[in-house]
């Protein structure tokens, strides 16, 4: 006597649709759990860096050292506010590689062929440019801004810099030069997948230039010597990444053949 196969229950939506909650919800656990490491590691990162919160702000405030400019606070709290803004701020900067490398680990199942080889590049590249831009801007670009606003107050109104709003502002510039330089990254992207050609980018090599500097005047302060050291290093990084773009292209090409 033969048994009967045994049969397996499948959920349906009411119009007969087949549920697929059993395909999405590991994938959503699996999203869930990264995250709760990914801010595990944040708090950690800015627990520690509040710690150390003393050093780290004499360290940021070096680029005034050259100028002699003291600052201060002006309520009780701010000091401490602008303590717990920077250690966030660092716990963001600590935590930012591990977390694009969560995000690889979990899109990579997904990937196929040579995006695993650009998301293992990007893996590493978005995270070292964006550090890179922001010492750059901590070491060339902050002396020249704060230069500026120090000139421009060189009157007979007396100058008071709150520590917190010099801290905001030095976060808003390194940020921003942070962010410019994951341009260069994401054009190469578009290159290697064919969204654009390296040939159409270096045709409208003008324009980018113009949004360059355009770029460079809108977030450094309205001064020659502010906008050229910004700009110059992005328009640099641009003509970089057209070649790199242009050999990869080249080297494709010929694979193909």
């Amino acid at each position: 006597m033969t048994q009967a196969p045994k049969t397996t229950a499948v959920r349906t939506s009411k119009n007969g649709a087949e549920d697929d909650d059993g395909v999405w919800l590991p994938h959503i656990e699996e999203l869930r759990r990264r995250i709760i490491v990914v801010l595990i590691v944040f708090l950690a990162a800015t627990v520690g860096a509040f710690t150390f919160s003393s050093d780290i702000a004499n360290f940021l405030t070096e680029p005034l050292a050259a100028f002699g400019v003291r600052l201060y606070t002006f309520a009780p709290a701010e000091k401490f506010m602008a303590y717990l803004h920077l250690s966030v701020w660092t716990g963001v900067l600590f935590t930012l590689p591990f977390f694009c490398l969560e995000a690889a680990l979990f899109l990579w199942p997904g990937l196929r062929g040579r995006e695993h080889a650009f998301a293992a590049a990007a893996l590493f590249i978005a995270p070292a440019l964006f550090i890179l831009g922001a010492c750059l801007c901590y070491r060339l670009l902050a002396p020249l801004v704060f230069g500026f606003f120090l000139f421009f107050g060189a009157d007979e109104i007396t100058q008071l810099w709150g520590f917190r709003e010099y801290l905001s502002l030095l976060f808003d510039i390194m940020l921003a030069a942070g962010l410019l330089l994951q341009a260069p990254l994401i054009l190469l992207a578009l290159m290697l997948t064919g969204v654009v050609t390296p040939s159409g980018v270096a045709r409208r090599r003008a324009y980018i230039i113009l949004g360059i500097f355009t770029l460079a005047a809108i977030l450094t302060p309205p001064d020659v010597i502010s906008q050229v050291a910004l700009g110059v290093p992005l328009y640099l990084l641009f003509e970089a990444t057209l070649v790199v773009g242009g050999l990869l292209a080249n080297g494709a090409k010929k694979r193909v053949e």
